[in-house]
């Protein structure tokens, strides 16, 4: 093969690689948006909870640091790959769930082990100064094994959220549908 056909097949690989990332930036940004995480049925329940809640777009003063999906459900401090790869297997498991349909996934159960989807490098993200009280001195030196999530488990879609999750999908509410 003659070095004019190697460099032509290599910009050709080249230009070829830069318009694939481009195509994936583009849709790791757009599946990144609210809109897009409550485009399927199954979040829109908790989309319309975190809308009206302190880090929603409804919430007025209440909620001084607004916050997307990706703000709390996707790692601050990882680096690209291990980012991609959270993605992905969140996408997957969405998508598997989409296709079973939401009545076999635990919600209620979920709610319990939030802290394997909701980030503490989130919180820390946008939460540097934290005010002065005994918990988070404990806290800051180290001296408990609680998460930010632990304590503040209804900051992302409210309070009352676990109620609702309740309602909605127990058992005997899922049987009645």
């Amino acid at each position: 093969m003659s070095i004019k056909k190697t460099c032509f097949i290599c910009a050709g690989g080249l230009v070829l690689g830069f318009f694939i990332s481009l195509l994936v930036a583009q849709g790791v940004k757009y599946s990144s948006t609210e809109q897009f995480c409550a485009s399927c049925h199954e979040m829109k329940f908790a989309y319309d909870a975190w809308e009206k809640n302190a880090h929603g777009p409804l919430s007025g003063d209440a909620g001084a640091c607004k916050a997307t999906c990706v703000d709390c459900h996707m790692p601050h401090n990882a680096n690209v790959v291990t980012y991609l790869f959270v993605k992905t297997r969140a996408a997957v498991k969405d998508v598997i769930g989409h296709m079973t349909g939401p009545e076999k996934f635990d919600w209620v159960k979920n709610l319990d082990e939030r802290n394997r989807y909701t980030y503490e490098s989130s919180c820390k993200g946008c939460h540097k100064v934290l005010s002065d009280n005994i918990m988070h001195e404990k806290y800051k030196k180290g001296e408990t094994d609680k998460t930010c999530i632990d304590c503040h488990h209804g900051v992302g879609h409210g309070d009352y959220f676990r109620e609702k999750v309740e309602a909605m999908f127990s058992k005997s509410a899922v049987a009645e549908k």
